[in-house]
């Protein structure tokens, strides 16, 4: 089982308790998250250092600050419950962020996550569902957590995130879903992050404003995000910074791995990234369910991403250490209101189903 938490009240008042019940946990991923990021720019001829982390996480958050100040206000209440500076906080949320903000990586492999999203006419139980790999740094798999949130204001969500990290994939109680995987635009800059895009998609009550919390202007960076809704509506979002591209999928499944597929969005990507992986996850993972000819639920799309074609180049990731892992395998289910989830590669076992309600 994942290690589950629930929060109620306030932005602040949940973070503090998010802070408080995870605090080595949280300081934890703050300290790998900016390693992680040293160490990866250094491999890349870029010298980066805590200080420059810190004063970029400053001009970021102040457009926060400016556009999602309740967002902050949970940030600050993770922080003061683990004891540890805002800034590092922030920093654990915006890392693929910064990344692309800090530096174009030349050359280096496009980690991240393999992703699906299946419309209601192929699923089992005839409601749609979305989900993916969750491909990580494989220390971050000792802090994944589900949250159960119940703020005063807006909806209730069950999310499955890291330790002092915001929605990373989740649902609603209003039969929304939401998720995402990375991608690499070159038109990077001080923005919101993705994780705060999420984490206020998820926080709406109806389609289109999930839909215009994620295309808003003023993003950070670029990545790809999932969305349905229990009513049969399913969209892939691609973005850069400045552009979008919305995907609707009215039939069927759609996959989506770690380079752009929108025309128009790949004339921003960068193009010295090593893309052996990703290209060839889409195309395995879209042969395999090409072969399905039963309907698709959590636990036949588990056994699907269960797959090491290719070795280092596969859907399913063993790496330790620093090194890419399949850190959890999560479906988003916003009809039941639940997520199937997982620690660890796909392929090491069955999935749990965690629910929306109250534990007791």
């Amino acid at each position: 089982m994942i290690r589950q938490v629930e929060l109620t009240g306030s932005p602040y008042t949940m973070g503090l308790q998010h802070g408080q019940q995870l605090a080595a946990e949280v300081a934890h991923l703050a300290h790998e998250r900016f390693e992680l990021a040293q160490s990866f720019a250094a491999q890349h001829g870029v010298d980066v250092d805590r200080q420059q982390c810190i004063e970029l996480a400053g001009r970021h958050l102040d457009i926060h600050r400016r556009q999602l100040p309740h967002v902050v206000e949970e940030w600050q209440g993770i922080a003061d419950g683990a004891q540890l500076p805002l800034e590092d906080i922030f920093f654990a949320n915006a890392l693929t962020d910064f990344q692309d903000v800090l530096w174009q990586s030349a050359g280096a492999e496009v980690h991240g996550c393999t992703s699906f999203l299946v419309n209601s006419d192929a699923t089992d139980h005839g409601s749609p569902l979305i989900g993916q790999t969750w491909d990580m740094h494989a220390s971050a798999e000792q802090v994944v957590t589900v949250f159960r949130r119940f703020p005063d204001r807006g909806p209730r969500s069950l999310v499955v995130s890291t330790a002092g990290c915001l929605t990373l994939i989740g649902v609603n109680e209003h039969g929304l879903a939401v998720g995402n995987n990375n991608l690499r635009p070159t038109d990077a800059r001080a923005g919101i992050i993705y994780l705060a895009l999420l984490h206020e998609a998820l926080a709406q009550s109806e389609w289109q404003p999930a839909l215009d919390a994620i295309t808003a202007d003023g993003r950070a960076s670029g990545h790809n995000y999932l969305v349905a809704h229990e009513q049969g509506l399913v969209a892939d979002i691609e973005t850069t910074a400045t552009r979008h591209d919305i995907q609707l999928v009215k039939e069927g499944w759609f996959v989506h791995t770690n380079h752009y597929l929108c025309d128009e969005l790949q004339a921003l990507e960068d193009p010295d990234q090593d893309q052996r992986s990703t290209r060839f996850r889409l195309n395995q993972l879209q042969q395999r369910l090409a072969t399905v000819d039963e309907p698709l639920g959590p636990e036949l799309l588990r056994q699907l991403l269960s797959d090491h074609e290719g070795e280092q180049l596969s859907v399913c990731r063993h790496g330790e250490g620093r090194e890419v892992r399949s850190c959890a395998f999560v479906v988003a289910d916003p009809a039941r209101r639940s997520v199937w989830a997982r620690l660890g590669p796909p392929c090491q076992g069955e999935l749990e189903e965690y629910s929306l309600e109250l534990t007791g």
